[in-house]
């Protein structure tokens, strides 16, 4: 069986840090030693040196609130806006308001820490890449190697410059090692940035190994490269500088990648079982482990996509599908709408409508009286699906919601207190002593996620499965996409085998090639792994799909809520982070529509 490559490795320590706030990396030579220039030039030191350069990308991909609140197809649990007045708003929205969902100002302005973290870990990824293919060009190894291994490390830097060029507009181009502090910055423009990525890429795709030549899963192969260059093509073809052949070298890359590169669509089902992260649809993935030593902090999808039920009784922290950092990702009900279900058969793949009980409770602490572990807690109602009354829910021993009631309305069921409020958690009163009904936000959450291996730990959940960049699946879609923006080709065919790939029957029905229908499908394959923002970005349909088409609840009401300060299209760029820009010496202008 193949060693996963990055999952046993020695973090090299050696890399400068752009963000002056963001943790450094130092290096120490204790006298006697070899020093870090002459270990790092020779193959062992270089090797090492290179495989230090992966772990930076378990923190870029964590960080997923840019790219998934505010979407079409994700939002943010909690109470709804109509259950606050006019006198709460101020703190309502100190307490509740998500500002990548809701679009608001002065949560989505310069300080946010979810940008600074997207902007410092980019950067660290970059320095490292840049470190590392420095020393590749006088390390004591064969040309052909040093081709192979600067060329992985131009694939992980473009993959950092993608995500944040994307995110903020112009930014700085770093393609040397930064070795002392820099106190001054220039930005590069947008177009400069895409043309020496593309160049970069289409110099060096041929250099590193292919699938069937790569040893060590984990590893950059040519076919993740022949990727990332379709997107990048594909991205720059909606660009007002694109040039004349992106659409149609984004297509005939993709095509290439489909045809030639020795991927395979795989069973849906199989796709996401635990223990089958390498398998032949998996272009490039993230590594990850079930060693708590090696793991850093661990995979969180198998939990922030699951809704907040660990509070219910009997549903402890450690559930198997979930650990107590729950809740941060909601589809959003136009999501589940999606799917149709008489022959997709990726939704009920994707969703998890029941969960159970892991932990034993008393009768007096539980809503319906004790609780043992694998008794049924909660089943939700899908949207093609009679609702339930409260009559009709009470003949059920365990929660329904309704789908009408995700998010935002009382979960309650079971017995009664002395006031007739329904009891949950065996609490039915708040702080002040006084009676309330509780509340929880229950929906389906995304279970192909899951992992029972989760390892916990004093820091809190750490999952060990390999987060998915880029897989066979989405190539067909962008296949789809770039044929239908170029004119090229038979982006048809490309989409009516994905779609087939999900049939019960094998068959799918045919769908007109359209961006709507692109999207759509996109959202179905590609639930929670896309980084659905840049997607909606790029096609330039964020703002008709989440208000005009109404596909965020959320975002639509704050934005009848707080005008103005809520949703402005210069939104669809990111605030470049304070922590970065107070510490330089020259002035950097920040994107329009912030304050700072």
């Amino acid at each position: 069986m193949k060693s996963k490559y990055i999952k046993n490795i020695c973090w090299s320590i050696f890399f400068f840090s752009l963000c002056s706030s963001c943790e450094s990396f130092l290096t120490e030579n204790p006298e006697g030693t070899v020093s870090a220039e002459k270990y790092f030039t020779t193959q062992e030191g270089y090797e090492y040196m290179v495989k230090g350069v992966y772990e930076p990308l378990r923190y870029v991909t964590r960080n997923k609130t840019p790219f998934i609140l505010g979407t079409d197809v994700f939002t943010s649990p909690g109470p709804g806006l109509d259950d606050r007045n006019e006198a709460d708003k101020v703190s309502y929205n100190k307490l509740y308001l998500q500002g990548f969902n809701e679009y608001f100002k002065n949560a989505v302005n310069a300080s946010n820490g979810d940008l600074r973290s997207l902007f410092c870990d980019g950067y660290n990824l970059i320095q490292r890449a840049n470190s590392t293919i420095a020393y590749g060009e006088r390390a004591d190894i064969s040309q052909e190697l040093r081709a192979q291994r600067i060329g992985e490390m131009k694939f992980l830097r473009a993959l950092a410059y993608y995500y944040l060029v994307e995110s903020f507009g112009d930014i700085p181009l770093l393609t040397s090692e930064v070795k002392t502090p820099e106190l001054t910055a220039e930005r590069t423009p947008e177009r400069d940035i895409y043309s020496f990525l593309i160049s970069d890429l289409e110099n060096c795709k041929n250099d590193v190994a292919s699938k069937s030549e790569q040893s060590e899963f984990g590893r950059v192969t040519r076919g993740a490269i022949k990727t990332l260059l379709a997107k990048l093509y594909l991205t720059r073809a909606y660009k007002s500088y694109a040039e004349d052949n992106d659409a149609r070298n984004a297509y005939t890359l993709a095509v290439d990648v489909i045809e030639n590169e020795g991927y395979s669509l795989i069973d849906f089902a199989k796709l996401f079982e635990e223990g089958n992260e390498i398998n032949d649809e998996i272009i490039f993935s993230v590594q990850y482990s079930t060693d708590l030593q090696t793991n850093w902090g661990g995979n969180t999808d198998y939990s922030v996509f699951q809704p907040f039920v660990y509070a219910i009784p009997g549903m402890g922290a450690k559930l198997e599908y979930m650990e107590r950092y729950t809740g941060a990702y909601a589809p959003t009900r136009a999501a589940y709408k999606l799917y149709d279900r008489s022959w997709d058969k990726r939704f009920d793949l994707t969703f998890q409508r029941e969960y159970f009980a892991n932990e034993t409770k008393d009768a007096d602490q539980g809503a319906f009286g004790a609780v043992i572990p694998g008794q049924k807690m909660i089943q939700c109602i899908f949207p093609d699906e009679p609702p339930m009354t409260q009559a009709e829910k009470d003949q059920y021993p365990y929660f329904i919601v309704n789908f009408d009631e995700y998010y935002d309305q009382p979960l309650v069921g079971g017995i009664k207190d002395d006031n007739g409020d329904y009891r949950v958690n065996g609490f039915a009163v708040n702080e002040k002593g006084e009676r309330i009904k509780a509340r929880y936000f229950v929906y389906p959450g995304i279970k192909k996620f899951r992992d029972s291996k989760a390892l916990y730990s004093d820091g809190g959940e750490m999952g060990t499965r390999d987060h998915f960049i880029f897989r066979l699946g989405e190539v067909y879609l962008i296949a789809a996409e770039a044929s239908l923006k170029s004119g090229y080709g038979d982006g048809a065919h490309y989409l009516q085998e994905l779609r087939n790939r999900a049939s019960i029957t094998g068959t799918a029905p045919s769908l007109d090639l359209t961006i709507d229908n692109i999207l759509d499908e996109r959202a179905r394959e590609l639930l929670g792994e896309e980084r659905r923002f840049l997607e909606l970005r790029r096609t330039d349909k964020l703002k008709e799909r989440v208000f005009a088409k109404k596909m965020n609840e959320r975002a639509v009401r704050a934005l009848e809520v707080w005008g103005d300060q809520a949703f402005k299209d210069e939104y669809m760029t990111r605030a470049l982070p304070y922590d970065w820009t107070r510490y330089l010496q020259n002035t950097i202008e920040q994107n329009p529509g912030y304050d700072y």
